[in-house]
């Protein structure tokens, strides 16, 4: 493994503990199509209430704040719930730009319904929004169990003696739902159990799978509702309403982002919501590019031939009469502003015609887009066609099973560490493939890693059976890794890391262990492995192209003029040190520029693969420590020799915290600069940080400044 920046932490720890506090809602992060099984069914109760009594919120999680409600158009509503700070400690929440969770109402002239649900801790205040209990349909595009409690608000909201509501979701979706109305199992829900059916014990609610292409009817406007399956969302469906154009995307095109004040919309463009998209996309996408690729290109595809395949798709004689009305340009061409008329942003009324991808575009999360539809587009094509390509490379998969959301909440951790390395990642969820599937994955990857919970003291069926399809074909000098959640004893990575080692396969991190809930230290631990996961499989492809080389008498290439060139660009030798909630980072960095005199800026570029990458997000804060010529040696020493994740990263250095920012401060450099980022652009394998000066001292009125020269452009 060659040298890299990590954590300065604590001594390291491979187990997260979590609040146990117990109350009534449940907040898990990943669908499952079912309910795991371990083959024990002695313990299966216990370990149910165990799990639902952990990931249970506290009183503070629950958020009773109404929405700000904004008509999309005259038939169309949305209900968004911002949320300003971090909450949990998902990968994909590091940014700490907020969030919201959206809900999206479509009233026809004979018909509503009602699309996504939101959060748990929303859930009363979803359940309090006016009409929400008149809606004949509710649509769950994405059913995670941690809508659930939403999904009964709404139902709960509906008078006494109505009709049922129809739920509309995918298959693996109502396999969600039914265990959720399941007593005694993990899922159970409680709240929607008793909403589900009246006191008189008629159903107030039922199941309605959608299939791919099926239409809803709402009167003067048609629902197409589309399939959208990926590893970690099995469930997820989209909905075009027709005569609008819009198109209702779920976790597609979201970003974790809350814009200050009522506005719900991506005002500002690309500008101002380009880097969370690209954040939310490449935390959760990039690992399953090659899922997403054919649902961008049915998008493309449905865009082209109109929302009904017969060319445009009609506007309705209401949207027709809206204020505004565009036409719409194709999904790679100009496409125009959707403008707000009316007075107060909640009050906002917009609407066009189209023939592109969509008039709108609304997530369940982050800014609904209606300014910046083609870029948008357009980049997560590009984006998903650099992940497959890159995985004609090399490709490592991430194979895991995920019973409440937390071991896939690693997974996905694993995965983001592996991709900033420009390896491709793939999650591959064993619950739905069979032992053929992975054998074949096996064979296209150059390593691997599994995760899974711990249930009835032993491993869910279908990690046993991925595992045993490792055992038997999988190649041994290929790199691996275990990982799982827990949430007593947590005999599952045991017997994962003991099965693979007694096989012969060798591991490129130590086993990772999650009690419950994994922290945000937990989750940079687990992406610190994924990247060393990766540079095991790279060092591997290294060393077979040199034998490949010296087998056909192929010397080393020389280094090139243009990288002999490049080289003598010489950069100040400096530490960069920053901080993310509890936990320190560092690097070594000589590619540091000043930027501006009025206000004072630098830039620093940071490689991809980089663990310090993640907390110099947009807003994050870090110390440049200017090293001293002749002193530099012991900062170099620590700062470049190998480490494991979690090892602390500054050793012996002499250190102390800055009192302004709580990042370190390297007492032997010669100066500390104390910065704030403030935009980030991507070059080639690097980001390049902008960041603005807030503070600086000379530590030394008398040192010079330590100068890194290299003789080659194409290395540091």
């Amino acid at each position: 493994m060659h040298a890299r920046d990590a954590l300065a932490t604590a001594p390291r720890t491979h187990r997260a503990h979590i609040d146990r506090a117990r109350i009534r809602r449940r907040a898990t992060t990943t669908t499952t199509t079912a309910a795991l099984k371990t083959g024990r069914e002695s313990s299966a109760a216990s370990d149910s209430k165990r799990a639902r009594d952990a990931m249970q919120l506290t009183p503070a999680d629950v958020d009773a704040a109404p929405p700000i409600a904004c008509a999309l158009s005259p038939a169309i509503t949305a209900y968004v719930f911002k949320t300003r700070t971090r909450r949990t400690f998902e990968v994909e929440y590091g940014a700490k730009r907020g969030s919201s969770e959206n809900a999206y109402v479509a009233r026809g002239a004979s018909k509503s319904c009602a699309l996504d649900c939101v959060d748990s801790r929303h859930a009363d205040a979803y359940g309090a929004i006016a009409g929400i209990g008149d809606v004949d349909f509710i649509a769950c595009l994405h059913a995670a169990p941690r809508r659930m409690d939403a999904l009964a608000a709404a139902i709960a909201a509906r008078p006494a003696g109505a009709e049922c509501v129809e739920v509309l979701c995918s298959n693996p979706g109502a396999q969600v739902i039914q265990q959720a109305l399941k007593a005694n199992n993990p899922l159970t829900n409680e709240n929607l159990i008793a909403a589900w059916k009246g006191a008189d014990g008629k159903l107030r609610a039922r199941l309605r799978v959608v299939k791919n292409n099926e239409k809803i009817d709402l009167g003067d406007r048609t629902l197409t509702f589309t399939t959208a399956p990926t590893p970690r969302w099995p469930d997820l469906i989209f909905a075009r309403d027709d005569a609008s154009g819009m198109l209702f995307t779920s976790k597609f095109f979201s970003a974790h982002v809350a814009s200050e004040g009522d506005d719900v919309s991506d005002v500002g463009g690309w500008e101002a919501f380009g880097e969370d998209w690209r954040y939310f996309y490449d935390c959760l996408l990039a690992p399953m590019a090659k899922q997403v690729a054919p649902v961008l290109s049915r998008m493309n595809s449905s865009s082209e031939t109109g929302a009904d395949g017969d060319g445009d798709a009609p506007a309705s004689e209401s949207d027709a009469q809206s204020p505004v009305a565009l036409k719409r340009g194709g999904v790679l061409g100009a496409i125009g502003r959707l403008f707000s008329v009316g007075g107060k942003a909640e009050e906002r009324v917009v609407s066009a015609t189209y023939d592109g991808v969509a008039a709108a575009i609304c997530p369940a999360h982050g800014p609904i887009i209606q300014s910046s539809v083609t870029e948008v587009f357009r980049e997560y094509t590009m984006w998903t066609e650099k992940q497959i390509a890159s995985a004609s490379n090399l490709e490592i998969a991430v194979i895991y099973a995920s019973a409440y959301g937390n071991t896939g909440a690693m997974a996905q951790a694993i995965a983001r560490g592996i991709s900033k390395t420009g390896i491709a990642a793939e999650m591959f969820n064993c619950e739905l493939a069979t032992p053929d599937e992975i054998s074949q994955l096996l064979k296209r990857c150059s390593g691997f890693c599994l995760g899974a919970p711990t249930l009835g003291g032993t491993l869910p069926t279908p990690v046993q059976t991925a595992l045993g399809a490792i055992i038997k074909d999988g190649d041994l000098d290929k790199p691996c890794g275990v990982f799982g959640s827990f949430g007593w004893s947590g005999e599952a990575v045991d017997m994962m890391e003991k099965r693979l080692k007694d096989g012969g396969f060798k591991f490129a991190f130590d086993p990772l262990r999650c009690k419950f809930k994994p922290t945000a230290e937990t989750l940079q631990l687990c992406e610190e492995s994924g990247t060393d996961l990766a540079q095991a499989v790279r060092k591997l492809e290294r060393r077979r192209q040199v034998l490949e080389r010296k087998s056909v008498g192929k010397a080393e290439s020389a280094v090139s003029d243009t990288a002999a060139a490049v080289g003598r660009i010489v950069g100040s030798l400096c530490a960069v040190t920053t901080k993310s909630e509890d936990t320190q980072s560092a690097m070594l960095a000589s590619w540091v520029s000043q930027a501006s005199f009025n206000p004072p800026a630098l830039t620093v570029a940071v490689a991809k693969e980089r663990a310090v990458e993640s907390f110099l997000m947009k807003g994050g804060k870090f110390n440049l420590n200017v090293l001293k010529e002749g002193g530099e040696k012991d900062v170099m020493k620590a700062l470049l020799k190998p480490f494991k994740p979690g090892e602390n990263r500054f050793g012996d250095l002499d250190v102390s915290i800055s009192e302004n920012n709580g990042c370190a401060i390297v007492n032997q450099s010669l100066a500390c600069i104390e910065c704030s980022v403030t935009q980030r652009m991507e070059a080639g394998d690097h980001w390049i940080v902008l960041a603005e000066v807030e503070s600086g001292s000379l530590l030394d009125e008398v040192g010079v400044t330590s100068i890194h020269h290299r003789k080659s452009g194409a290395s540091y």
